[in-house]
């Protein structure tokens, strides 16, 4: 029989030369063997315009090649594929790995690592034989590391193939070798292949026995840019000796490419060689979404039509998937499939945490399994509010405490807080709980568990296959819960989007074989190689593999064939230009790869300004341009100042003494008035530490006792009184935590010693009055008390208000002038006949200061921050009595980057009678 290469570079004719031979052979005499199964309708297309109307031949992947000759032969193992593997070696690694690896043996990687590597020297024919010579050679260079980890390797393939051999399995490698040998063929007289970047050795031995008995065609990449010995043509005839070889040197005569897009071709990647820039241009684009609308606006500047375009990216996934969305949205119709974690959808993460309930039986994993199930009947509570405390501990323990806790109103330290002491919403969030506790009741194992409640609730796996995969492990070996995390991590789910024949088409740049469009756009050039990345592992780092690869003569990771396939892709992709090529240019902190660098050098372009001046494109949601994409949506948003946008919720109207507001709370409502209706009805941290608060009190009472000694001896002072405050304490973290602050605190203290020593006298828990004048209601009054007063010898005083965390917040309410608690005490002072020199927040950890007037500066190594001025009391007071009155209506703001922004979820979850709750609850 005959053997037949078609070679050349690409867009050479090599597919238009092989379809004609194909469709030349007699009816049933031939089949194509493609990398996948199927033929794209654009290439039918093709076809038919090349040779004519007619039937076509069948279509095979090569896994059909491969079972259509198990099934001429004698052959019934059956593949012991690389998940399966996975699966009986993670197991093995985790107690039988002797050498260096056994730090590692217990990882979850480890095992995927390890079985990668059995697969691969079985899929290169690498012996024991071999391997033990390569220990020799690492003996006499002294590289016992590497050769005690060969003897694991060989450890791990002895248990492999005595696994293998006791449940008839067998490696890929070694079926297609024992084909091979056994001159097994399929029934058909002639087979031609095609679009393959490149073959395995194995995948070689078997095409090579093939062509012992059938005429074998086949279309391979011959292209010196590849590099040496690295395109699939040369392995093809470094196996296939004495094949025939058609040779097409250069871009065929009939393809319907335009000059410049020629030119490029055969310059590009070419050391020193100049790229005729008619034929390509860019986009610049931050992120995904950017990028969408980059592409938009690109395309309606150049006035080409969606169906004249075609996008390649470089995984079709999440991020392929995002791109395609921004693109529907500025109006663009797009066509594509995409494959996305499953993990990353809701349906995926209800299973996940379905999985983790299974596996852990805890309080947390129970209240985070509910929370997804229970859509149509959403509990009286937010569940994130009965997690944080008991978390870890087992389910029915957390139903226990919770229970006290409904009860009683505390539990181990934490309290409920609830307008009606009879704790309405959390009897009825309890009830609720019991419910779900018994409707999620199974017995057996994790795994059994998992697919009895699987099926109750009809959470599947989305078809991703996760459960069949566990089914068909379970066959070999005892199913690990590190078993089930490697297949939802892996697991992935098809999402499509089918716009029609009018539709820009998106495409994977490896697995997507579509036919020339007018205008191809490439996306995604960066971070490292494109279309793939070379990965290094824990076990063999890629020197290492490098050491391997001269010990073994040949490169069981195959690096010279996967970066061939790598720029074979990337030809291939500005191939399917006919006119034009158009290239995405990542700005901001994206990098983009040295072939990007390498075709800009080439075209001249600046490649660092470009990325700078991403402003002039794609500004993250700006308009870009009279010629923009923009959706109705976006236009409607950007019609409009821009600013932090504001939110404001309706809610019962209350007089201003009926809010009970605090002095401490004033702060909050002038930011963030939502916040305190979220307080008011317990949303916002209904379970709190008490034993936190109490923490609070008993500092502040150490303090309280220290400013009634003289500023002088406050360091000697504190050097008996914080020893004494961290033995009161029972818990020995506790006392561990007062220690850390009490180093911090003392020098706090004593560099606060400085400033108070210039006063006549210190006063702590000083009671005031606040009077607040509110528009169209009574003066309002509020109760307050000032942690420290430092009276002055002018008269003048300083008021002090302790925090035990940063000031960060404090200090940026006061630059915007809607600091609320301290302009409080000011007037609360003036009221009281006391002239306030100044008022400030001093941090009991950094000892940093901020608040109104001068602050005083004891030492250099705090910081100063001047305060809001003085003069402006007045008028930030009226600011507030103004929000006041606004609340009192019944308009609440929230702010989207405060506090109240974390309650969105659950106000949104509350109907009006939820609101509404009556005269007996106050709202």
């Amino acid at each position: 029989m005959t053997v037949t290469l078609i070679t050349g570079p690409h867009q050479s004719g090599k597919s238009r030369r092989l379809w004609q031979r194909l469709r030349a052979e007699p009816a049933g005499a031939a089949v194509l063997v493609r990398p996948n199964a199927g033929i794209p309708h654009d290439l039918v297309r093709q076809v038919y315009a090349w040779s004519g109307p007619g039937l076509l031949p069948p279509i095979w992947s090569f896994s059909d090649l491969v079972e259509r000759c198990v099934a001429a032969s004698d052959h019934r193992l059956r593949v012991l594929a690389n998940g399966p593997l996975t699966h009986v070696l993670r197991t093995w690694a985790a107690t039988h790995l002797r050498g260096p690896w056994s730090t590692l043996a217990r990882c979850r990687a480890t095992g995927r690592e390890l079985a990668e590597l059995v697969r691969r020297l079985d899929d290169h024919g690498i012996t024991t034989a071999d391997i033990h010579l390569a220990q020799r050679g690492l003996r006499e260079r002294g590289d016992v590391a590497l050769c005690d980890a060969l003897s694991d390797v060989l450890a791990a393939r002895a248990y492999v193939d005595q696994f293998a051999e006791s449940h008839a399995l067998t490696l890929p490698g070694a079926r297609l070798r024992w084909l091979a040998e056994s001159a097994a063929a399929p029934g058909v007289a002639a087979i031609y292949l095609d679009d393959f970047q490149t073959f395995s050795p194995a995948e070689l031995v078997l095409l090579r026995s093939l062509s012992q008995s059938r005429t074998l065609v086949i279309a391979a990449v011959s292209d010196p840019r590849l590099g040496l010995e690295a395109s699939p043509a040369d392995r093809l005839r470094s196996v296939l000796l004495g094949a025939e070889e058609e040779r097409l040197p250069a871009i065929a005569a009939q393809s319907p490419h335009a000059p410049s897009v020629r030119a490029f071709l055969s310059a590009a990647l070419e050391e020193g060689s100049t790229i005729d820039a008619a034929a390509v241009e860019h986009y610049r684009y931050r992120d995904s979404l950017h990028a969408g609308r980059a592409m938009a606006a690109w395309l309606r500047r150049h006035q080409v039509e969606p169906a004249q375009a075609l996008l390649v990216v470089r995984v079709a996934d999440a991020e392929a998937l995002a791109v395609a969305d921004a693109l529907i949205a500025a109006g663009v119709p797009v066509s594509g499939r995409f494959q996305l974690p499953f993990l990353g959808t809701s349906l995926g993460g209800a299973f996940a945490a379905l999985a983790t309930f299974c596996r852990e039986q805890t309080w947390g994993a129970f209240l985070g399994l509910v929370e997804r199930l229970a859509h149509s009947d959403p509990p009286a509570v937010r569940l994130a509010d009965l997690r944080g405390p008991w978390s870890h501990v087992t389910l029915d323990e957390g139903m226990k405490r919770a229970a006290s806790l409904a009860a009683d109103g505390t539990c181990d330290g934490w309290g409920w807080s609830e307008p009606d002491r009879t704790r309405p919403w959390l009897q009825s969030a309890m009830t609720w709980l019991t419910a779900w506790r018994e409707r999620v009741r199974v017995e057996g194992t994790w795994w059994q568990r998992l697919v009895l409640l699987a099926e109750k609730f009809d959470l599947s796996d989305g078809g991703s296959g996760v459960l069949r995969t566990m089914n068909e492990l379970a066959t070999l070996h005892p199913v690990s819960s590190e078993d089930l995390d490697e297949l939802l991590g892996a697991a992935r789910v098809t999402v499509e989007r089918d716009h029609g024949k009018g539709a820009l088409e998106i495409t994977d740049a490896v697995r997507g074989r579509t036919w020339p469009r007018s205008v191809v756009l490439i996306h995604d050039l960066e971070h490292g190689r494109w279309p793939t990345q070379t990965v290094g592992g824990a076990l063999l780092p890629p020197d290492e593999r490098r050491h391997l690869a001269t010990l073994f003569a040949r490169d069981v990771y195959d690096e010279a064939g996967r970066n061939a396939g790598e720029i074979g892709a990337f030809l291939a992709v500005a191939g399917r230009a006919n006119q034009r090529v158009v290239l995405g240019i990542p700005c901001g902190e994206r990098e983009p790869c040295a072939w990007l660098g390498t075709l800009a050098d080439q075209l001249g372009w600046d490649l660092e300004s470009l990325r700078e001046d991403a402003g002039g494109e794609a500004v993250p949601g700006a308009p870009l341009g009279i010629a923009d994409a923009q959706g109705a949506h976006e236009q409607a948003l950007w019609s409009v100042a821009q600013g932090s946008p504001r939110f404001s919720f309706i809610v019962p109207p209350r007089l201003p003494a009926d809010l009970r507001l605090k002095a401490s709370a004033l702060s909050a409502l002038f930011r963030d008035s939502f916040a305190t209706v979220c307080d008011r009805l317990c949303l916002a941290d209904p379970l709190a530490n008490l034993e936190f608060m109490e923490e609070g009190n008993e500092l502040h009472e150490l303090l309280a006792k220290l400013v009634a000694y003289p500023p002088r001896t406050w360091s000697a002072e504190l050097g008996r009184l914080l020893p004494e405050w961290i033995a009161s304490s029972d818990d020995a973290l506790t006392r561990v935590e007062r220690s850390r602050l009490a180093r911090r605190l003392t020098d706090v203290m004593v560099a606060e010693a400085v400033a108070a020593a210039q006063t006549a006298r210190q006063e702590a828990e000083v009671p005031a009055t606040i009077p607040l004048q509110i528009p169209g209601h009574p003066l309002l009054q509020l109760k307050g008390r000032i942690d420290r007063l430092d009276r002055l010898a002018d008269g003048r005083v300083r008021l002090i208000d302790y925090k035990r965390g940063a000031i960060s917040a404090q200090a940026k309410a006061l630059t915007n002038s809607i600091d609320g608690q301290l302009l409080g005490y000011l007037l609360g002072a003036r009221a009281a006949g006391w002239d306030a020199e100044s008022a400030y927040y001093l941090s009991l950890r950094a000892g940093t200061r901020a608040g109104w007037g001068t602050i005083p500066t004891p030492t250099s190594k705090n910081t100063t921050k001047e305060g809001s001025d003085l003069s402006e009391l007045d008028r930030v007071a009226g600011e507030l009595g103004e929000a006041i009155a606004e609340l009192a209506s019944g308009i609440a703001h929230a702010d989207v980057d405060g506090r109240s922004a974390s309650d969105y979820a659950p106000i949104a979850r509350l109907d009006e009678l939820r609101l509404d709750v009556g005269g007996e609850i106050e709202t």
